[in-house]
Parts: structure tokens; sequence; C-alpha cells
């Protein structure tokens, strides 16, 4: 890592909105055209937009993975496409944020904060406008995950659930129902409203019925035995999304697991409480998007401060480890997985390598 990373990315997360300011009024100056088209209600304002930008810059710098930044670009692109924002606006914002930082921070750290722009306004450019269907083809249960996700947008839940039953009545196992439909189904609805597709009302009510569904299928899980191993999982502070840490938290139940899962949203200072009176053999860590990079990171070193020679191990997942796969050892994490097949994987390899250490 650059030496000079930890100040720009604080510079970058403390003044992020004074910097994003800069950008719109250079902007309204020399790129007024990319400027002339309304952002949609959901993106808010363009100060507000930049703003957000500059915090993922900030999460990008902190641990120099330049790609965690051109990733989240190049969702930006396709979401901006298909919501009528001026071709120009990004690509400008981009380039303006990178001369405004370059007048605006200290020297040394000017090098890693113009590296990690110029790598997403080249990724900018050749990154597709569109994304593809995940329910277009191939794949086991492909019917079922569609007729799932017609029922999901057509309003008729009940309709949706009833399907799952009927699978397990069958005898589909739970375990598949997770990763073939309810999964896939989940990527589509998050697809189709970034493509603008659907609105945002369908895209909630999605996740209702996600909830619901998992609820209902976790009652299929016999309890764990008393001496099973304990797995505290949560949503790192900032984390509003909640489906993956309960995808990854009810798997660890089927495979035999005590689970304790605090949802979304779970603040690093408030683990004390929970950690006080209870022990858990594996604590499970979820960041959804680049900006819970830094909340992840400030949760692991809580953990390890904490505990200190009885922290247990900690697994991280979400969509920026799979962008960079070395990112958890970046972060001070025992091990990374992208979907719940990995996180019982791994779950289960740190608690082996746990007890052997201790024997």
């Amino acid at each position: 890592m650059v030496a000079n990373t930890p100040l720009a990315a604080e510079l970058l997360r403390t003044s992020a909105r004074a910097y994003a300011r800069m950008v719109v009024e250079r902007m309204q100056r020399e790129a007024p055209d990319a400027l002339a088209s309304q952002l949609p209600s959901s993106f808010a304002n363009p100060i507000a937009d930049n703003e957000v930008r500059i915090l993922t810059l900030a999460e990008s710098v902190a641990v120099d993975r330049p790609a965690l930044l051109a990733h989240s670009v190049r969702w930006y692109k396709v979401a901006f496409a298909h919501r009528q924002v001026h071709a120009d606006y990004l690509p400008a914002s981009l380039r303006t944020a990178a001369r405004v930082l370059a007048e605006e921070l200290p020297g040394p750290c000017r090098e890693v904060v113009s590296r990690h722009l110029a790598m997403a306004i080249a990724e900018l450019e050749t990154a597709p406008a569109e994304f593809p269907s995940h329910l277009a083809s191939g794949g086991p249960m492909l019917d079922q995950a569609r007729r799932f996700l017609l029922a999901i947008l057509e309003g008729r839940g009940d309709d949706a659930l009833d399907l799952l039953l009927k699978e397990i009545a069958r005898g589909t196992k739970v375990a598949d129902l997770h990763d073939h439909v309810l999964t896939r189904a989940q990527a589509e609805i998050g697809r189709m409203w970034v493509m603008g597709e659907i609105p945002i009302a369908d895209e909630h009510y999605g996740s209702v019925v996600m909830s619901r569904a998992l609820y209902m299928l976790s009652q299929a899980t016999p309890p764990a035995p008393k001496d099973a191993p304990r797995l505290l999982a949560l949503s790192v502070g900032g984390n509003l999304h909640e489906f993956g840490i309960r995808m990854v938290g009810d798997r660890f139940a089927l495979a035999g697991w005590n689970v304790m899962n605090l949802g979304a949203n779970m603040p690093a200072e408030d683990l004390e409480w929970t950690l006080a009176d209870r022990s858990f053999d594996l604590v499970a860590l979820s960041a959804t998007m680049a900006i819970h990079v830094g909340a992840a990171a400030r949760t692991v070193a809580q953990l390890r401060e904490l505990l200190g020679t009885r922290c247990p191990p900690i697994l991280v997942g979400g969509e920026p480890f799979r962008v960079a796969p070395d990112l958890h050892v970046c972060i001070g994490a025992d091990a990374c997985a992208v979907d719940a097949v990995g996180a019982v994987a791994a779950g289960n390899r740190l608690l082996s390598q746990r007890r052997t250490a201790h024997a």
C-alpha cells in the first residue's frame, strides 16, 4: 500500500462535501451542457451525487485498490444511461474531480488519487451501458426463478412463497432454492432497477418478499445442537442491505451452526455489548458496496481490540471482495467469500484451523 493513502483517504472523507461542491461549480463553468439534464430524484442533486463518488474514491484509495472505484463507475454508467442523464455528465464529473483534487490536495496525496481516477475514467470509456439479465438462459431451476420473480413483479407475494412451498413438498433442498431461485431473482430485481425497468417501489416490495421467503425457508432448518459452533453475522454500519448476510446466516444454520444474526447496519461501537457475555467461533461481516469497506475495516479493528487473543476468525463478504479478491487482507480479516456456498466452506475451514491451533 502506498504510504500516503491513509492521509489521502481521510482528507477525501472529511472534505467530500466541499470537494463535491467545487466539482459542480467548476462543471457549471466548464461543462454546462453536462449539467443540462436533471438527475433523477433517487440520485439527489449533482453535489450529493459527486459527494458519494468522492466517498467511494476515499474507500478505494484507503486500501489502494483502484478496481473498487472503477467498478462503481461502471454501475453509474448503466444507471445514468437508462435515466436520460446527459451522456457527458459522468465523464465530465470524473475529469473535473481529477482537476479539482489535483489542485486542492497536498502534494503527497495527489499521485494515488490521480491514479485511481485515471483508471476509473479509462474504465468508463469501455464499460457497457447495460447489464445482461441474470435469468436470460441457463442454470438449474430457471423456470422456477422466472415464475418467482414474475409473481413479485405482479404484486403476488403470496404466490411467490407458495411456489417455494411446493418445491419443498417435492423434495427440493432449501440450499437449492437459496442459490437458484432467491439469489438469482434478487440479482435480477437489482439489475432491473439499475436499468430503469422497474421503479424503486417494486425493488422494495421484492426485498420484503425475499425477507418473508428467507424466514419461511428457515423454518425447515432443524435446531442446532447445544455444542454447535457459534456464528455472529452482521452487515457493517452504513450497510442497509441484509439479504446477503441473512442468506449466509441461514446457510450456516443448515450446515449445523448456531447463528446469531444482527442484520443490517450494525455499528462497530455497539458490538462490545453483544460480546460482553457471549463467545463465538466465527464472525461474518457483510459489506455490499465499496463505500462500506471503511466500516468493515473499522469493525474488524474493533473486534480485534475488544477481544484480543480471544477474537474468533473474521470472515468478510460482499461485492467489493469479488472486485478485489485480496481486499480482506487489506482490512485485517481472515478470509472472504462471494457467495453463501463459499462462506460456509471458508467458515468450516477457519473453524478447523482454529481448533487445530488450540488442540
